[in-house]
């Protein structure tokens, strides 16, 4: 899949899921069933990947 953003989209898609991924971090800390907390993990590092592609 391919996406094209503007810089305007881009930007805000960023602050989105810099927002999402800060909230998530409170959520993997509370968690304390394993298997959900490692689910957390895996989604944390697939949204910072995206980040990085991002900038």
């Amino acid at each position: 899949m391919q996406l094209e953003l503007n810089e305007e989209e881009a930007r805000i898609l960023r602050e989105a899921i810099e927002d999402y991924v800060s909230n998530l971090r409170h959520e993997i800390v509370k968690t304390e069933k394993h298997e959900w907390r490692e689910a957390l993990h895996r989604e944390e590092d697939v949204l910072k990947a995206l980040l990085e592609r991002l900038a």
